[in-house]
């Protein structure tokens, strides 16, 4: 491997680990970076953590020759098996691709009329709306057409989803992407306190705990945002890490009455329950992974506007993410963590 080819993959490791180092942009395993060098892409790997760039491999190589739109994702003699974004990676018509789930770009993206709102807000850039599709193929056809309908595109605002920016080497798609954000960016609520007395109380001798970080209470003491849950949910990594629905403890039920419940209609165990207006408990083995996209819905739904016109995934949507293949995602990208944690 020769030195430019090496220096291009060095700078993406470098961006990949500044980028992963952000809670606004990227939440444990989620989002992927790539870049192009002589006929191979490199991107990383399914359910590897950006922010460990650098200090283990994430980066996996991919032949642009073998399929201009890959149907499935080889395991590289690595043990590593490349992002299920690799199909939408290939088809960018840029060298360096960025996608991350950006908590600002979410809020305008699970809006109805997100596509009216941002053009004021992303005036002068070459950007898209792709509207919703699963992840993988699908999404790498909708991204193939939006680059035939403008090449010059290097922004891709994905409903319900997140953000992908482009450029010609790693450090200008990060440079694009702060410009992004500066312009997408929106303050959150400030939320009450939570009732820390109430909550010890009720949680006490059980398996649930207060949460190590303060800011998720906000999810049940702010109205808005125990409202905007209550509807539905927003994003696919909300459903893979956090359930298929908003847990909530009802006054007449002890929690792990309220626990069987939940698992008794969703098919899974609750990680959270949101203790109406008091503040949120998280059960006693909540890992690091969920923790982040915990605070990364609590991020998006403290920045939504009260009056805003959201676009929540249907039931059909909801049970597509949950598959299979969601649940080896998300099991890697724990075990990820461990191994992380172990070193």
């Amino acid at each position: 491997m020769s030195g430019a080819i090496h220096s291009k993959i060095d700078d993406l490791v470098e961006v990949s680990a500044r980028l992963g180092r952000n809670l606004l942009l990227v939440q444990a395993g989620s989002g992927n970076t790539s870049v192009k060098v002589d006929g191979t892409l490199w991107i990383k790997a399914s359910g590897k953590w950006l922010a460990h760039a650098g200090r283990e491999e994430i980066l996996v190589p991919v032949s642009l020759w073998e399929e201009r739109v890959p149907n499935r994702r080889p395991e590289h003699r690595s043990g590593l098996t490349p992002s299920i974004e690799t199909a939408m990676h290939v088809v960018v018509p840029h060298a360096a691709t960025i996608h991350v789930h950006s908590v600002n770009t979410i809020v305008w993206a699970v809006q109805e009329d997100g596509p009216e709102l941002l053009p004021e807000l992303l005036e002068g850039l070459p950007w898209q709306w792709i509207p919703y599709v699963a992840s993988g193929v699908p999404l790498a056809n909708e991204a193939a057409k939006a680059f035939e309908r403008a090449p010059a595109t290097t922004i891709l605002v994905l409903a319900n989803h997140g953000l992908v920016v482009c450029g010609p080497d790693p450090f200008a798609a990060e440079e694009l992407l702060a410009e992004v954000e500066q312009r997408l960016a929106i303050e959150p609520r400030r939320a009450p306190k939570p009732n820390r007395t109430l909550l010890e109380r009720i949680a006490y001798g059980s398996e649930w705990r207060l949460p190590e970080i303060d800011l998720i209470h906000a999810l049940s003491t702010d109205a808005i945002s125990r409202t905007i849950l209550m509807d539905g949910i927003l994003y696919p990594c909300q459903a893979i890490f956090l359930g298929p629905a908003t847990p909530v403890l009802p006054p007449s039920l002890s929690l792990d009455e309220a626990a069987r419940r939940y698992e008794k209609e969703h098919g899974v165990r609750p990680l959270f329950f949101l203790v109406d207006g008091h503040g949120v408990l998280v059960r006693q083995s909540m890992n690091a992974a969920e923790r982040e996209m915990l605070v990364g819905l609590t991020e998006i739904v403290q920045r939504i506007d009260v009056s805003a016109n959201l676009r929540y995934l249907s039931d059909a949507e909801v049970s597509s993410v949950l598959n299979a293949d969601t649940y080896r995602y998300r099991g890697l990208v724990e075990q990820g963590e461990l191994a992380r944690a172990a070193s």
